[in-house]
């Protein structure tokens, strides 16, 4: 059975003061605890061999010195081959991405809190307490769609509704990012109400609505609206898809567009063409979060700088 843990990655930066420091954290990084040996690091997932992982924690590892390596390993399922490298007594940790989010638990001793109420797990830490090894699992989603909302200078989100597109894993780390924030109502957009339902009860603090359109969303107050997570493939929703009534040119708002590719989403060309509105990708997404998983993993702060300037060299070469 997997335990509950409440532990955060140390770095306590003006955006998140949820996320403790290292004195918070309920058990020691192995890396921490004793002379810093080379450990392997992986992206689990499946369709993963352009991931930029790689190039983000490579990069910090180099920068601070540290002889780890980080590296892809790609299958269908949470298989041998993954137990038999999370066993290895060189593992490090891991990021997991889909499918293997939710099927990855079988295979920890314990989850975070956030995991547990996200219902996903995107990080595998390595711990030790009195003497064990103990594989714990958390979710750093949430906290870098956080860092991007509040990166934009918007803070008065008690008085603004926020709009989450989607009903899968990055839609619920976007709930309880937002729940986190404190907005006054939640939106969940999904074609398949039921869906969009069970989602917003799982935020039962909070204020929501369920709808299955952005039509809909619009229609029903949308001046309210000043933040909108897109958590779709961005193939789904074009340009001529997206209602303009949804980015009110009357207030300041935030996009986060959690697709990768393109790099330039119909969503995003819609919200650009309203001054007040911030946009961030999904790669912008991707480094904050990663930022948040390289803390866990070493105990030392993340080296942003060296590991921005990496990933930007590699996207501006893809």
């Amino acid at each position: 059975m997997v335990a509950n843990d409440n532990s955060l990655p140390l770095c306590q930066r003006h955006e998140d003061s949820q996320v403790s420091t290292t004195k918070d954290m309920r058990y020691t990084s192995v890396n921490k605890a004793q002379a810093v040996e080379k450990r392997q690091f992986f992206i689990f997932g499946h369709n993963i061999s352009h991931s930029l992982s790689p190039t983000l924690h490579n990069a910090g590892f180099q920068e601070l010195g540290l002889p780890h390596h980080y590296q892809i390993h790609e299958t269908e399922n949470v298989d041998q081959s993954v137990e038999r490298i999370i066993n290895s007594p060189d593992f490090g940790g891991a990021s997991v991405t889909f499918p293997h989010k939710l099927q990855i638990s079988k295979l920890l001793h314990s989850v975070s809190e956030q995991g547990n109420n996200i219902d996903a797990i995107n990080t595998v830490v390595v711990k030790e307490k009195d003497g064990q090894r103990l594989l714990h699992g958390d979710n750093t989603d949430w906290i870098g769609i956080r860092r991007c909302i509040l990166k934009s200078g918007s803070q008065d989100f008690t008085s603004s509704s926020a709009l989450v597109l989607g009903a899968g894993g990055a839609a619920r780390a976007a709930c309880y990012a937002i729940k986190t924030l404190g907005f006054r109502e939640l939106i969940v957009v999904n074609r398949t109400l039921s869906k969009a339902e069970e989602l917003a009860s799982k935020f039962s603090e909070l204020k929501t609505r369920a709808v299955t359109s952005l039509e809909e969303a619009e229609k029903t107050g949308n001046a309210d609206i000043g933040l909108i997570v897109a958590c779709i493939p961005a193939d789904d929703l074009g340009e001529d898809k997206v209602p303009s009534g949804l980015f009110s040119k009357s207030r300041q708002g935030v996009l986060v567009e959690m697709a990768y590719r393109p790099q330039v989403t119909g969503m995003m060309t819609v919200a650009q063409r309203n001054p007040g509105w911030k946009v961030y990708r999904g790669v912008d997404v991707l480094e904050e979060q990663a930022y948040a998983q390289f803390e866990l993993w070493t105990g030392k702060q993340a080296p942003i700088k060296a590991m921005r300037s990496a990933m930007q060299v590699r996207v501006a070469s893809a």
